[in-house]
């Protein structure tokens, strides 16, 4: 429930000079532009040593510094998160202090008259974007702690955020968070948590992914303590606090690597565009289903299931399954590579599993996909993913498998792809995965939840610990919820180093209007086929289970059951 504060959140700002990163700057920009926070205070902080380390002065750090460089010019991204931003503007009528520090025996310490006027201020937290400030004097001061990102790095030999590590070594994942200094603590908590796909094939493009991502914590979380006070905060400590130790930052770059880099960079650049020129960005997928006593949670015996494949020039994902009248009906995402966009379909199977017609039933200007179908109050309805109308959509069936009528958009003006509706306890819940980068990392990366006594009603409620999930690995819905053995189910998609590598089982552990909690149950690969290179979805009804596989497909056709 909201329990909003009643005034503004209070935020200080340390800082090492005016002129920040561009995704460092678009967090105090927005703060100065919300109705939960304002910016009181900022502390600049003195220059206690050199920018340049004795790691980026050696060899190995000459090394980096020069593939960086080149990856820079080779792969610029849309929106560069290094692009350097003067805040001395909007931060012109904040309360200023140029910090001063004293010694005490081997460590340096804030004079007394400043802790006192930071102290007069009452900052409710502060933002750390200093790699110089030392903030163990000043955490005890906001309620909320000193906040820094650990894709800073900051105080390591290697000062840069993670992202080259986890692209030589090819490391499907990379993480960033946001730390808490409060109190006492000698170590910081963690606060928020997110696991980002790694670029493959550059860090220039993983790092500006990853610090977009980033900027996204802190106003979110100040919102979060600014409607549902000490308890959001506290629940965001314990939700965090299996990871490992908070103290110990991210890795970046050893010398081995370093060196190995030399080596290993050129290599990825030039299978990637081996890759963009022999293989096209739509994969050929197909569908495979199996007949027998409906799908089981644990059963992995996809090597059985039998294939359906479509005409070359389209594909067939994202398969929902309804049985009817003797009869399956998929719903498929249709995609046709000529027009690089897909349609809604229905595919018409008899009971022995073949295939009696394929025909096209929503179509409209802009790609969709996932038909989420559902039986509500004895109507039929569907909610395809429509993100680039930005807008979750509702159909209801009024001739049944292909007549299609728009209902309404359940939700506006949002980046959402394959919405997952859930009835429990009495209230209709669901699940979407939500991009608010801007399309800069994707929407696979944070799923969020809604829920609302009437599914038809526009008013639909932000859960409170929205994004409920935010790691690329398993945040992404994967199919329909599915009940079994008094557990619930959400089968979510793995979209780590490609999108649609696998599909995981979620058992959810706990769902209310102010708790959500889930558990890896089980993960799917299609390893049972090395021709197969991702599944997606899991879908099954009655005795008949369906999932979706890819494989990649050649820029060049060479017969015509591949045009």
């Amino acid at each position: 429930m909201v329990q909003e504060t009643g005034r503004k959140l209070k935020i200080g700002i340390l800082l090492d000079g005016f002129v920040l990163p561009a995704w460092k700057y678009s967090i105090i920009e927005r703060l100065t532009n919300v109705d939960f926070a304002e910016i009181v205070l900022v502390m600049k902080c003195p220059l206690f040593f050199s920018s340049r380390s004795n790691w980026q002065r050696s060899v190995p750090g000459a090394v980096i510094k020069i593939i960086e460089k080149a990856d820079r010019l080779i792969f610029r991204t849309r929106k560069d998160y290094l692009a350097p931003k003067d805040a001395t503007g909007i931060l012109k009528v904040v309360r200023q202090i140029n910090l001063k520090y004293g010694n005490q025996g081997d460590r340096r310490i804030l004079i007394p008259d400043q802790v006192s006027e930071i102290k007069d201020v009452s900052p409710d937290l502060i933002l750390k974007f200093s790699v110089n400030c030392q903030d163990k004097d000043i955490s005890k001061i906001p309620k909320y702690g000193v906040w820094e990102y650990s894709a800073d790095n900051a105080g390591t030999a290697y000062p840069t955020i993670p992202g080259f590590r986890e692209v030589m070594e090819k490391i499907s994942v990379t993480r960033s968070r946001l730390l808490a200094l409060t109190g006492d603590r000698e170590v910081p908590v963690i606060i928020f948590s997110s696991f980002e796909s790694t670029c493959r094939y550059s860090v220039n493009i993983n790092r500006n992914n990853i610090a977009w991502r980033a900027a996204l914590f802190a106003p979110r979380i100040i919102e979060g303590i600014y409607r549902y006070g000490d308890n959001y905060f506290n629940g965001l400590i314990r939700k965090y606090s299996g990871e490992e130790h908070a103290g110990v930052v991210d890795q970046g770059p050893t010398t081995g690597l370093a060196l190995r880099s030399i080596f290993i960079y050129p290599s990825l650049v030039i299978k990637s565009i081996l890759k963009k020129v022999w293989f096209t960005d739509a994969f050929r997928w197909h569908l495979l289903f199996r007949i027998d006593n409906g799908y089981t949670v644990g059963k992995k015996d996809f090597h059985s299931y039998r294939k359906l494949e479509p005409p070359g020039h389209i594909f067939w994902a994202d398969p929902f399954v309804l049985s009817r009248d003797e009869f399956y009906y998929l719903f498929v995402e249709e995609f046709v590579y000529s027009r690089d966009r897909a349609h809604i379909a229905v595919l018409r199977l008899d009971k022995t599993g073949n295939l009696l017609s394929a025909d096209k039933i929503i179509e409209s200007p802009y790609h969709m996909s996932y038909p989420f179908v559902f039986y509500a109050g004895g109507s039929l309805y569907m909610i395809p993913e429509t993100c680039q109308n930005r807008s979750i959509d509702l159909y209801k069936c009024t001739g049944f498998p292909d007549k299609w009528e728009f209902q309404r958009s359940l939700v506006k003006d949002i980046a959402a792809v394959d919405t997952t509706l859930f009835r429990y306890n009495g209230k209709w819940w669901f699940f979407t995965a939500v991009d608010q980068t801007d399309g800069i990392s994707g929407g696979s990366t944070e799923l969020f939840l809604f829920f609302s006594e009437d599914f038809h009603s526009g008013n639909w409620v932000a859960h409170p610990q929205n994004p409920v999930v935010s790691d690329v690995r398993r945040a992404r819905p994967a199919g329909k919820i599915i009940l079994t053995g008094g557990n619930i189910y959400r089968p979510s998609q793995n979209c780590a180093g490609r999108y649609g590598t696998g599909f995981n089982l979620n058992r959810i552990t706990k769902l209310t209007e102010s708790e959500y909690e889930e558990t890896l149950a089980d993960e799917i690969r299609p390893e049972w086929d090395k021709s197969l290179k991702g599944t997606h979805t899991l879908n099954s009804d009655e005795d008949f289970t369906v999932i979706d596989v890819y494989s990649f497909r050649r820029r060049f056709q060479f017969n015509r059951d591949q045009a």
